[in-house]
C-alpha cells in the first residue's frame, strides 16, 4: 500500500511491472512522467466525494453545493495528482459514444459564500466540526490537506481529517458514519448506467443515504427506453440531478492509469477505457 515501496520494488529489478495509480509516488511524478517505462491513459473511473445527506449540514443541499462550489479542482490535478487527469465536472467520465455528460458545479468562491450563509452559516460561522473520512494512502492525504485548506480558506469552516485502514473506511461508510468521504468508482462496462445507478434509493453502493424519487424515475426510465439516443438523454438529466441540483456527491477528476513497465522486456498490456489488464495476456519478450 505504500507507494514509496512499490516503486522500490520496480526501481531495484524485484517487479517487472506496478500497475496502480496510488503506487506510483506523487513527489516523484513529474520525473517518472519523462521514462520510457513510464505509461498512463485515460479509463472510466472517477475519484469524488459523498456527502452523508442524512446528518448535520449536509442534509441542506445548500451546504452541499458550497462545499463543491469551494473546491478547485484544476488546482488537484495540476499541483497533487500530475499524471494527466482531468478535473471532472460530471459523474460519469469522457470516453462512453454519444453520451455528453452534465457541466456540473464550477469552482466559485462567490457562489460558495452565498449558498453557505443561505444554509445558516454566514462566513462559516456557527457551522459544526465536521468529519472527512479517506482510506490510507500518501496521495488520499495530500488531496485531504488541499480540500481541508481550500474549505477553510473559501468558507471560513474547520473539517477534521479522519484516515482509516481499508477494511475500518469502508465500515464507516456503510454505516454512514461521516460526513464527508473520499470515494472512488471504476465503470465495469462503457455505459454511463455503471456509474449513475449507484444512487437509487436503497442502493448498497449508494452510501449516501441520499433518496430522490425522481431520480429513481429516471434510471427506472431509462432501463425501458429502447431509443439509445433518448436513453442517453435521461441518463444526462439524471446525472444533471445528481451532481449539479441534489450535489448527493462532488467529482473531483477522472482517473488516468499508470503502468511502469519496460516495453522492450514485457508485452500484452494496451491501454482501454476499462484499465483492464489480464494477466494471462501478459508475457516477457
Amino acid at each position: 500500500s505504500d507507494a514509496n515501496v512499490a516503486f522500490n520494488f520496480y526501481a531495484s529489478g524485484l517487479a517487472d511491472l506496478v500497475m496502480d495509480k496510488g503506487l506510483a509516488p506523487p513527489a516523484l511524478l513529474d520525473e517518472l512522467k519523462t521514462k520510457p517505462w513510464f505509461h498512463a491513459a485515460p479509463f472510466l473511473g472517477i475519484y469524488f466525494l459523498r456527502y452523508n445527506c442524512e446528518r448535520g449540514p449536509f442534509k441542506d443541499e445548500r451546504a452541499r453545493k458550497a462545499f463543491s462550489h469551494a473546491i478547485d479542482k484544476k488546482r488537484i490535478v495540476e499541483k497533487i495528482t500530475r499524471a494527466g487527469e482531468l478535473p471532472a465536472p460530471g459523474f460519469v467520465p469522457p470516453g462512453i459514444p454519444g453520451y455528453a455528460g452534465t457541466d456540473g458545479l464550477a469552482f466559485d468562491p462567490a457562489a460558495a459564500k452565498r449558498l453557505l450563509a443561505e444554509a445558516g452559516f454566514p462566513e462559516g460561522k456557527g457551522f459544526p466540526l465536521a468529519n472527512y473520512l479517506y482510506s490510507k494512502s500518501e496521495l488520499n492525504e495530500a488531496i485531504a490537506v488541499e480540500l481541508q485548506s481550500m474549505w477553510r480558506d473559501t468558507l471560513g469552516v474547520n473539517v477534521n481529517l479522519v484516515r482509516q485502514e481499508w477494511k475500518v473506511y469502508l465500515n464507516s461508510l456503510s454505516l454512514l458514519d461521516y460526513d464527508i468521504a473520499r470515494s472512488s468508482w471504476v465503470g465495469d462496462y462503457p455505459d454511463p448506467n455503471t456509474f449513475l445507478d449507484l444512487f437509487l434509493t436503497g442502493g448498497g453502493n449508494n452510501r449516501t443515504g441520499w433518496s430522490n424519487p425522481d431520480y429513481d424515475k429516471l434510471i427506472a426510465a431509462a432501463s425501458r427506453e429502447v431509443d439509445p439516443g433518448k436513453r442517453l438523454e435521461i441518463l444526462r438529466q439524471a446525472e444533471d440531478l445528481l451532481v449539479q441540483q441534489a450535489v448527493s456527491v462532488a467529482p473531483i477528476y477522472y482517473y488516468v492509469g499508470i503502468q511502469l513497465y519496460d516495453p522492450a522486456k514485457v508485452g500484452g498490456i494496451n491501454a482501454n477505457v476499462l484499465d483492464e489488464h489480464p494477466i494471462r495476456k501478459i508475457y516477457r519478450k
